[in-house]
């Protein structure tokens, strides 16, 4: 643990000097400010676009904001995890600082586990400012709204995108190509979503908790506790799958 303590300082100062923790907060917290703004302004924008809806809109409420932001959050947040991971080992490998650090008394398996609590205290920052904007601007705009349903939703949003991230370091241990291991995790995340469309597979995998993310927010008990399970024990297989496939691997 003393090892990943001292890589996962590392990982942090690093995305600290690269910007990649301003970065990944501040576009998570763009995207939460812009969910319910965009909602609330929505009518007024198509009037100036000079287009004739002759279907009148709804009048959207704070839950309608609130599902609009986990709506997006599952395509937004996803790509966030994906693109500032893709890189996480490849990148490294391609330039040599792998290999460079993994020369000295370093286990691969701290290493492999500090890449991924550095990426993911990041995005764990910015998704807490993504939530808190958007529920900021959903009371401003639109009135009061329920935090604990949306506090428990946005928590499981989280623990899909863990494992979205998580999948993503391991293609990053095993190709070269940070590009390889983006489009790979891409297709993989596309095909958990397309299979959870069907009832004989939904209530198993990770894709479902957003499912249960919005049904939170809009007051329905529609609860996925067995891919919550399924989530949780990906999460480490995929962790030690990611070690033991650089271990096999010349670095």
């Amino acid at each position: 643990m003393a090892l990943t303590y001292v890589l996962l300082k590392k990982e942090l100062l690093e995305h600290l000097k690269t910007y990649r923790l301003l970065i990944v907060v501040g576009v998570l917290l763009v995207f939460g400010l812009a969910s319910p703004l965009l909602l609330a302004y929505l009518p007024d924008l198509l009037r100036l676009s000079g287009e004739d809806i002759s279907i009148p809109l709804p009048q959207f409420a704070a839950v309608d904001a609130l599902k609009s932001y986990l709506d997006s959050l599952g395509q937004v947040g996803l790509l966030t995890a994906i693109l500032v991971s893709m890189g996480a080992i490849a990148q490294e490998r391609e330039r040599g600082t792998a290999a460079l650090v993994l020369s000295k008394p370093v286990g691969i398996a701290p290493f492999v586990l500090a890449k991924f609590l550095g990426l993911a205290a990041i995005l764990t920052l910015g998704l807490a400012a993504g939530a808190a904007g958007c529920y900021v601007y959903t009371l401003v705009l639109f009135g009061p709204a329920s935090l604990v349903p949306f506090a428990l939703a946005s928590l499981l949003a989280w623990l899909y995108l863990m494992v979205v991230l998580a999948i993503t370091i391991l293609l990053s241990a095993t190709f070269r190509s940070q590009v390889a291991a983006g489009v790979l995790a891409l297709a993989l995340v596309i095909s958990f979503a397309t299979f959870s469309a069907f009832s004989l597979f939904e209530p198993f995998l990770p894709a479902s908790l957003m499912h249960w993310a919005n049904a939170l927010v809009l007051g329905q008990d529609e609860s996925r506790w067995t891919a919550v399970a399924v989530s949780v024990a990906l999460l480490s297989i995929v962790l030690v799958g990611a070690w033991q496939s650089l271990q096999r691997r010349e670095v």
